[in-house]
């Protein structure tokens, strides 16, 4: 299938968004990270208005976005809600972040995290047809969760990092990144495992091509090699080196946060590559029977 670079953009930057806010959340139920959240939803908001932008270029006639609104059981109609809905939370924890209300704050940031794990789902549900087996599991839209949490989690932690919280905040800042990256993993590989056992087995979408054909390249060096072995090692070793010990063996908070940004910008390049490989192994049962 023909790549579509507007959904594509769209689910990348939908995800930056998601991880963010989880990381956020996470950090108002722990009364942590007061320091970034203005930024970091500055960028959540940003990501998400600019993801959605982008995605009306899909349309062949971006002027009739609004015609989604009468065919209200649509995947794309649902899309515009959540993100709607995304957009006005985002913005309103945007300006409790600049004010001191710890109980709006908190409510507007788990919310935030709540409908930043609900965000992938229901972009990746969209793509959940039958006629396309590579895409008929619920493996699609938990990798593309997997893949946001990575990305806004070690975003969000690199600013941790950058604002000199090498310490406690800084410590649980890296857990989470951790924790992104690693369900990151485990979700790529699930997609991946999805695409060898989904049935209706042809070439054009057998797992075959990531292995040894021609996405092998795509497949092992941008999502295995710079997708998931490097942010992985990236944020390992950020965690060794903020845990020495002797602070004067610390290196700077700019340099780990640079290696966070690293790390981000690593799974940004993965989740591009795995969805360039979704969108060519998502042929029809149809294409392949009749042509």
């Amino acid at each position: 299938m023909e790549i579509q670079w507007p959904l594509l953009i769209f689910s990348v930057l939908l995800g930056v968004t998601s991880g963010s806010f989880v990381f956020l959340g996470v950090g108002e139920l722990k009364g942590k990270f007061r320091d970034v959240r203005f930024l970091g939803a500055l960028i959540a908001l940003v990501c998400l208005g600019v993801g959605g932008c982008v995605s009306v270029l899909h349309m062949g006639h971006p002027e009739r976005a609004t015609h989604l609104l009468g065919n209200l059981g649509s995947g794309l109609s649902k899309e515009l809600f959540i993100v709607a809905i995304m957009g006005i939370v985002s913005l309103a924890y945007l300006i409790l972040a600049k004010k001191d209300y710890p109980v709006a704050s908190k409510v507007f940031g788990v919310l935030g995290a709540v409908l930043g794990i609900v965000l992938p789902f229901v972009a990746g549900a969209s793509y959940l047809i039958a006629a396309r087996p590579a895409w008929d599991s619920v493996a699609l839209p938990l990798m593309f969760l997997g893949g946001g949490l990575a990305m806004g989690m070690t975003l969000m932690a690199g600013l941790v990092l950058l604002r000199g919280k090498a310490s406690d905040e800084g410590g649980f800042a890296l857990k989470l990144a951790l924790a992104g990256v690693a369900v990151m993993v485990v979700t790529t590989v699930a997609y991946v495992v999805w695409i060898a056992i989904a049935p209706y087995q042809a070439p054009s979408r057998s797992v075959e091509r990531l292995i040894s054909g021609d996405l092998a390249a795509m497949f092992w060096a941008g999502v295995v090699l710079v997708g998931m072995v490097a942010p992985v090692a990236l944020t390992v070793l950020t965690f060794v080196k903020a845990g020495k010990g002797d602070a004067a063996q610390v290196p700077s908070p700019s340099t780990l946060a640079g290696l966070m940004f690293a790390a981000c910008a690593c799974s940004a390049v993965g989740a591009v590559a795995l969805r360039v490989i979704m969108y060519a192994v998502g042929t029809s049962v149809e294409q392949f029977i009749y042509h």
